[in-house]
């Protein structure tokens, strides 16, 4: 009987954040302001696809932000290292006239290498992770800084020769924005890891206790660093993309987009403590997050009032997810 009841809870974990999605989603149609010809601004197309075009970025980097966390972990750094890799694509088009693929490759790379360095750190040097990556934060910010010379780089296209390949960051299949297509597959793929091949499933055993996983002999080090790798690896790839979206590298971009990758995780389901949570509620809390920012900016509403909504919302979620998962096990125990 109590078998049946855990895989019912668990069943339910994946729900809750798409039932959330689904009730923000009511809110907004609700609240929505409504335009001169007496439809609802927020039931746009041009609006709704915005939303998804705004929310590519945060859910790339989200996904790499859930790896982290299921291992127990967290990454200050990635709006830092989305800015480094936006600021060397940036050059990289037009200045370096590295071309296409080696700009993104090289864009990647930086991206990978900064998660490396916070991975090994946090596990060979036993650092915590809030440590290293606050330091990588403040260094991938500090090195975007000096190759711009402390100014953003525009990108041009056409007349100025960056490659027109670049444009397919830019470009839109049935109005629905290229980048929202990578945010999906690179989310499906990463599920398909988690769920079905041993290093996502190592990835859940050092997060729910790492003795253990050590005991049973796997390579917990290496694991760790293999997600925050990812982590890097995907914000590398958020700036590229961001470059492209706003023709420019700018090394002041990215400021605040780790809150929103956090709280994207936690109102998804995942535990701030590691070892539970989905990509799949990853996936409904980037939108949440996206739904919520684009409704309070129909109204008006300033950004510091809604960074403070977003800490209140991280805050509320945790306090709900203990206490949820708190429930669960003291009614199993009975």
């Amino acid at each position: 009987m109590k078998k049946k009841i855990r895989q019912f809870l668990s069943e339910q974990e994946g729900v809750k954040p798409f039932l959330g999605f689904i009730i923000i989603f009511v809110f907004c149609i609700i609240f929505s302001p409504v335009s001169s010809k007496g439809n609802l601004v927020f039931l746009k197309f041009d609006n709704l696809a915005n939303v998804l075009r705004q929310v590519s970025e945060i859910g790339v980097i989200s996904v790499g932000m859930t790896l982290v966390i299921l291992t127990g972990g967290i990454d200050l750094s990635v709006g830092s290292v989305l800015a480094l890799t936006a600021t060397t694509t940036a050059f990289g088009i037009m200045d370096w006239q590295l071309g296409f693929f080696l700009t993104v490759l090289l864009g990647l790379m930086a991206g990978s290498i900064a998660g490396f360095i916070n991975g090994a750190l946090t596990s060979w040097g036993k650092i915590q992770s809030f440590i290293t990556t606050l330091a990588m934060m403040t260094a991938a910010r500090g090195f975007a800084l000096f190759i711009s010379g402390m100014n953003s780089r525009n990108i041009g296209f056409g007349a100025q020769a960056a490659p027109e390949s670049f444009k397919i960051f830019t470009t839109s299949f049935f109005g629905i924005p290229f980048p929202v297509f990578m945010f999906i597959l690179i989310t499906l793929i990463f599920v398909v890891i988690l769920r079905k091949i041993r290093l996502g499933r190592y990835i859940y055993a050092i997060g729910s206790n790492e003795v253990a996983a050590r005991l049973a002999g796997l390579r917990v080090n290496l694991i760790r660093t293999a997600a925050f790798a990812f982590c890097g690896l995907l914000a590398g790839l958020a700036g590229i993309i961001h470059a492209a979206q706003l023709f420019q590298g700018n090394p002041n971009d990215g400021i605040g987009f780790e809150l929103d990758a956090i709280a994207a995780v936690v109102i998804g389901g995942t535990s701030l403590q590691g070892g539970r949570g989905t990509l799949e509620g990853t996936f409904a809390g980037v939108l949440i997050i996206g739904l919520l920012s684009n409704i309070l900016g129909l109204h008006g509403v300033q950004k510091d009032f809604q960074l403070m909504l977003k800490g209140a919302i991280i805050v509320v979620a945790v306090l709900l997810q203990e206490r949820n998962w708190r429930f669960k096990f003291s009614f199993l125990k009975r």
